[in-house]
């Protein structure tokens, strides 16, 4: 059905002569349209988040006579302030929003800073969320729309970790990544609460390559930054890279 949509997008824009766009799409989806969603020649198309390194991205189609423009993409981004100190997390700011019955196809990227946050959203919610949207988990927040353009976002930041585990195996990766135990990694795999670059992967013995995103549910996301040098007892170093 997603394939189909996308898809459906480029009769639209043939038909209107105008661009034509997405909902927000995950990573996982973002594969799925690339592999499998057929692109008629004669179209721009592109994927664009509100910022060049999000997550979550719109994908959008121009006609043939328009340039791929990030400018056009219908993204606002929604500023909220914390009017006091109080630690707030990214499921705080969505779940706040979602409770107001906004499909999560509707927000992008929520970039939470100490003092406040940037929502990526589609453009024809974003009035709708700041009019419905005085506190975050009972901390009073101030909220303001603005362009995406205007916004400089947050780099992200990364914890590093250096283990050492057997191979590159998954369940070795995992294990020594959340300092669990083999068997207990193993069951997080099987259980399918591991996904390798967006998907779930349920061999244990499968093998990672460097620069591959490990996603575990519960537990965050991760990067398979580098294999090292081998032990003196043949296992290798490596250096994982924590979303914080």
């Amino acid at each position: 059905m997603l394939v189909a949509r996308i898809e459906d997008l480029f009769g639209l824009c043939d038909k209107y002569q105008t661009p034509r766009f997405s909902k927000f799409l995950d990573e996982a989806q973002q594969e799925l349209v690339l592999k499998n969603a057929i692109c008629p020649p004669g179209y721009n198309t592109g994927f664009f988040g509100g910022y060049d390194d999000s997550q979550r991205k719109v994908f959008g189609v121009f006609p043939e006579w328009m340039e791929f423009d990030k400018k056009q993409f219908p993204i606002e981004v929604i500023v909220i302030g914390k009017k006091y100190e109080k630690e707030l997390t990214h499921r705080d700011y969505l779940g706040t929003i979602l409770s107001l019955g906004i499909d999560r196809s509707n927000v992008g990227d929520i970039l939470v800073e100490k003092n406040r946050a940037y929502v990526y959203m589609l453009s024809d919610v974003c009035s709708y969320v700041c009019e419905n949207i005085d506190k975050i988990s009972n901390v009073g927040v101030s909220v303001k729309v603005e362009n995406f353009t205007n916004i400089t976002p947050p780099k992200q930041k990364f914890e590093t970790i250096n283990a050492v585990c057997a191979s590159e195996r998954l369940d070795a990766v995992v294990s020594a990544m959340l300092k669990i135990s083999r068997n207990n990694a193993a069951g997080l795999i099987r259980a399918e609460k591991v996904s390798v670059n967006h998907f779930p992967i349920t061999r244990v013995d499968y093998i990672l390559s460097p620069k591959d995103i490990i996603s575990v549910r519960g537990f965050g996301r991760f990067i398979f930054e580098e294999v090292g040098a081998k032990t003196r007892s043949d296992r290798i170093h490596i250096v994982i890279k924590k979303y914080i």
